[in-house]
């Protein structure tokens, strides 16, 4: 396969390079609640994904759209499949590890980032020329997020069979212990108390 550089760097390659910097800067700023593993797999998965669905639903016979400046695949594709795509299932998952949701909450919560994904490529698409639709409809996209966003959960789950969520790992917790950290340093009664160590 041949990558082609841009014909013009303009709106569409600025606007991938500023929405992958920016959502890889925020979530690289929130406390880090997934292992490396974790990351890692979800990484792959979704650059794998994209770049399956692009070759089956971009090309002929399909041909439904194209990316950037020409039918042919280019240097910001891959910046796309990398680094644009998927930060939005690491933050989807970042925040299900805190909050749990659970029944409706959890399928509203599914809903809300492929609605939000949805608008997202709808901006990118009409604001910015990211993408060319030629047969695909932006509300074919809603569906497709759905079964991407689940198909991570998926994934997460069949991870954190084997790969546990990251723990507090503060220097005092492994000084002290868990028990220890969590009544004295969670709830602020630490002060200049003496500490027994605990076993974790």
């Amino acid at each position: 396969m041949i990558l082609y550089p841009p014909i013009h760097f303009d709106a569409n390659e600025w606007f991938i390079l500023v929405i992958s910097v920016a959502s890889w800067g925020i979530f690289l700023l929130l406390p880090n609640r997934l292992s490396y593993v974790t990351l890692f797999i979800i990484w792959l998965f979704n650059g794998l994904l994209a770049f399956t669905a692009d070759f089956s639903l971009g090309v002929k016979p399909f041909d439904l759209y194209d990316f950037g400046d020409r039918p042919e695949f280019e240097w910001f594709d891959v910046i796309l499949y990398l680094f644009t795509y998927p930060p939005t299932p690491f933050f989807m998952l970042h925040f299900y590890s805190k909050w749990r949701p659970t029944g409706w909450r959890f399928v509203g919560y599914i809903l809300l980032f492929s609605l939000a994904t949805t608008g997202l490529e709808g901006i990118s698409t009409y604001g910015f020329h990211v993408f060319t639709y030629k047969g695909w409809k932006l509300w074919y996209s809603g569906p497709i997020y759905l079964i991407i966003f689940s198909l991570n959960f998926l994934v997460y789950h069949f991870v954190q069979r084997y790969v546990p969520e990251r723990k507090n790992n503060s220097p005092f917790k492994r000084r002290y212990g868990s028990a220890v950290f969590e009544s004295h340093y969670l709830n602020g009664e630490g002060g200049n108390k003496s500490l027994r160590r605990t076993k974790t």
